[in-house]
Order: structure tokens, then C-alpha cells, then sequence
């Protein structure tokens, strides 16, 4: 159930990803819809059963645990997305889970890791999901047993504490699973590659099997507990005993992101209002403060007067220089932000798609055009796809750089590369250094003359 990932022509700048400061406690619990295994990181002991209800001897006293979900109940993947918010990248991987995972979206709860792994293609981005309805079972089962998960993660995360622990950076970590040989592929510090061996099969084959599917060379082994793999150097720990080191994830549900939406919306509304209040206070005080000074401009005479007129000069000189800050305000902004993110861009050239088009890659840069590449069954689609971009208000001068006949296997297809202006993309000014390095030769010249 655990693969290697697929690949996105996304292009952008990458930074790196960050480790979680781990989260110390001393109750790790291995689960799967039908078995647990609970650790007590604090005294090492252990215990197996059906549900939560059958490890009550280690979780007695515990109120709350790390939760490792079983990797054979795990979908787990590797991709190349563009440097980009964690809203922006959730976006684009919902747009993109039904080519990476065989489970609709609406089905899946996921989390996902952008690594420091940079290359044309994007940042690496491993991506893992399960299903919505096993997560659901899990906070039941927790929520009755009276534990709540701190943080609920795959086990195959903790494999690069297993092969560090080892005094390995990069290794292939096999570990005995309840329904086979745990195979994970370690490589930067992070997990690129977890399946599970059936049990009767030759574990030396299976792991090379695994580093080749990985498309890596030879690595380290390292064998934990009772895995018996030939040549495989021993590990000191087990991955549920070092879930804790694992980088920062947590599975979560669309219901749960979508609740707290709505308290950052109420958040939001709430300042807004609080604003409002205290503008229209301000309003009353200036309004009673200028009526004050119109009345001690009445009762004082010439000086008083000359004083409000002077008053009234610096009022109208500051209201100017804040609308001109304003305007300055406003040109930056649209020189810095670009005025569609990057997963909306995708959303909108996905959904432009007819059903029997796809896309084969996208680039999109600050300042330069979009491209799009992809493939369809007939020249018709092609054209409703680039119609389709040029009804859009967000983009301007859609064009069609080509379409090829080509064969797909032995059936004929149409390649496509569509090229256009995303509206509000704008480019950053660049000086002209060669230019003014003439005009200083220039007065150089003009001096020595």
C-alpha cells in the first residue's frame, strides 16, 4: 500500500524543511484498525492486542501519546512541488491526489513534508495519506480509552531516527510488521520509499528489490528486532520508540481544517468589528474637538481664528502626504504580491481541462508567462481547453504554441503546448547595470577631456 512517488513540472525556489522539536512523552502506540501495540518510552515495556482495551496495563495512568498509524494502513509518496505557502501546496495536492493516490480526495485525511531537496522540477514533497474513515475509528478509539493523540503520524517517519541511531545517514531500515518485513528506503533524513515483504518471502531479495524500486544504488542495511536480512548491521531502537524524533506532521480531516477556517474568520470579524468601534469613537471625539475649537474660534477673536486656519493648513497637508504615502503603499504592493496565487493559477488550468485532456507539466515564474503542456485524444480539445484560458479574466494573451500527432502506446494522441499572460504576474524591475556603467565611462571620458 506504500509507495514511491510521481513527479509535478512545478517550478519554483525551494527552502528547506524543518524538523519538529520533538514532542517528549512517554506513551507511543503503534495503531491499526484491527491490532495495537503500546510502548512505555519511560520503562521500555510493551504490550500487543486487538484494541486499545487490551494494553491497558501500559496505558493506565497515561492521558496522552504519540500515535504511529501501521504502514500497511498508509499511503505514502514522493513529489516534486513548487516552493509555496501550506495552503497554496494543500490546494494543489487536492488537484493532484486522485494521480497520486488510488483513493478519491473526499476519502483521504493527508499531511505532507517539503523538504530542502531542490531541483528544476521543485522541492521534494513527501506526501502521505490514509483514509478518513480509519481516522476517524482512531480518535473513537482514543477518545474512549481517554488518551488524546498529541500527534498522529506514519511509523515509516521514524526510520531515519532508526538509521542514524545506527551511525547511517542513508540506509535501507528493515523491521518485522505484523503482516510482513517493513522495508523503508532512508536517504537525506528523510523517508523516500516504505513497503511491506510478505512473510514467506526471501528478505535478501526484497531488499534489493526495494533499493531498486527507490531507483538508488547500494545501501547500508540496518535490521531491527527479529528482521533477519544477510549482511544488515543491528539497530538499537525500534521506529515506535523514536516516533517522537519524527519531522513535523499530523493527519487532519477536511471537516477539521474547515472548523478552523471558520475561527479565523470569526477572528477576523471580531477585530473588524473592534475597528469599526473605535474609528467611529474617533470620529466622534475629532468632530467634538473641532466643534470645541470653532467655538473658542468664535469667542476669541482674530487670534483664534488665525490659529484654526493654521490648524486647518496642517491637517490638509498631512491628508495629502498620507494619500500620497497611500498610493506608494498600493504600487509596492502590487509590484511585490502577485494578484493570483499559485494554486489558484492551477486550479483554474485543471478545471479548464476537458475529460479527455491531461496536463503533462506546467511552468510558472514571477514575470514570465504561463506554460502548459499536455496531452489529448483529439485536436477538439485542444482548442476548448485554449478557448476555454481565453474566456478566463485571469489570463490575456492565451496562444498555442503547437499540437503534434504522437502515439501513446497504439493509441493516438494529440501533444499540446499552450503559452499565456496570468493577469497581475508582474515583473520585477531590474537595473540596468550596463547602462550605467557606460554613463560613468562616459563622464570619465568627458572629464580626462
Amino acid at each position: 500500500m506504500v509507495e514511491l512517488g510521481c513527479r509535478l513540472d512545478l517550478y519554483s525556489r525551494c527552502g528547506g524543511q524543518l524538523m519538529a522539536k520533538p514532542v517528549i512523552t512517554p506513551l507511543h502506540i503503534e495503531w491499526s484498525p484491527d491490532w495495537v501495540r503500546a510502548l512505555d518510552a519511560s520503562t521500555g515495556q510493551t504490550a500487543e492486542g486487538a484494541t486499545l482495551a487490551d494494553v491497558t496495563n501500559i496505558t493506565n495512568g497515561h492521558r496522552q501519546a504519540l500515535v504511529a498509524v501501521s504502514r500497511g494502513n498508509v499511503f505514502l509518496k514522493s513529489t516534486r512541488l513548487p516552493k509555496a505557502s501550506g495552503d497554496d501546496l494543500r490546494r494543489i495536492l487536492m488537484v493532484q491526489m486522485a494521480t497520486l493516490f488510488p483513493l478519491p480526495s473526499d476519502q483521504l485525511a493527508f499531511d505532507f513534508i517539503q523538504t530542502a531537496d531542490q531541483t528544476a522540477d521543485g522541492c521534494l514533497t513527501v506526501v502521505a495519506a490514509m483514509r478518513a474513515e480509519d481516522l476517524r475509528r482512531l480518535r473513537a478509539d482514543f477518545k474512549q480509552a481517554g488518551i488524546l493523540p498529541l500527534r498522529i503520524l506514519p511509523a515509516a517517519l521514524a526510520s531515519p531516527s532508526v538509521a542514524s541511531r545506527a551511525g547511517f545517514a542513508d540506509a535501507l531500515v528493515a523491521e518485522p510488521d505484523r503482516k510482513g518485513l517493513a522495508l523503508d528506503v532512508v536517504q537525506g533524513g528523510i523517508t523516500r520509499l516504505s513497503r511491506i515483504a510478505p512473510l514467506a518471502a526471501d528478505s535478501a531479495v526484497e531488499a534489493q528489490r526495494t533499493l531498486a524500486a527507490a531507483g538508488v544504488g547500494a545501501l547500508p542495511i540496518v535490521s531491527v528486532g527479529a528482521a533477519n536480512v544477510p549482511g544488515a548491521t543491528p539497530g538499537l531502537d525500534t521506529s515506535l520508540s523514536l516516533i517522537e524524533s519524527a519531522p513535523s506532521f499530523n493527519f487532519d480531516l477536511a471537516e477539521d481544517r474547515l472548523i478552523e477556517e471558520k475561527k479565523r474568520v470569526a477572528s477576523r470579524t471580531r477585530l473588524a468589528v473592534l475597528m469599526l468601534l473605535a474609528a467611529i469613537l474617533l470620529v466622534v471625539v475629532v468632530w467634538a474637538d473641532r466643534d470645541d475649537a470653532e467655538a473658542k474660534v468664535k469667542a476669541g477673536q482674530g487670534s483664534n481664528a488665525r490659529r484654526l486656519i493654521r490648524q486647518q493648513s496642517i491637517l490638509t497637508h498631512e491628508a495629502e502626504s498620507a494619500n500620497k504615502l497611500g498610493l506608494i503603499d498600493g504600487t509596492l504592493t502590487q509590484a511585490f504580491q502577485s494578484a493570483q496565487p499559485l494554486g489558484d493559477i492551477a486550479s483554474v488550468v485543471s478545471d479548464s481541462l476537458s475529460k479527455d485532456a491531461w496536463l503533462t507539466g506546467m511552468i510558472l515564474e514571477r514575470g514570465k508567462a504561463l506554460e502548459v503542456r499536455g496531452a489529448s485524444k483529439s485536436a477538439a480539445d485542444v482548442g476548448k481547453f485554449v478557448d476555454a484560458l481565453s474566456a478566463s479574466p485571469r489570463f490575456r494573451d492565451v496562444k498555442l504554441v503547437f499540437a503534434n500527432s504522437a502515439l501513446i502506446g497504439k493509441v493516438p494522441v494529440v501533444q499540446f503546448n499552450v503559452t499565456a499572460t496570468c493577469v497581475g504576474n508582474l515583473p520585477m524591475p531590474v537595473p540596468d547595470k550596463k547602462t550605467a556603467a557606460r554613463t560613468a565611462a562616459a563622464v570619465a571620458t568627458g572629464s580626462a577631456k
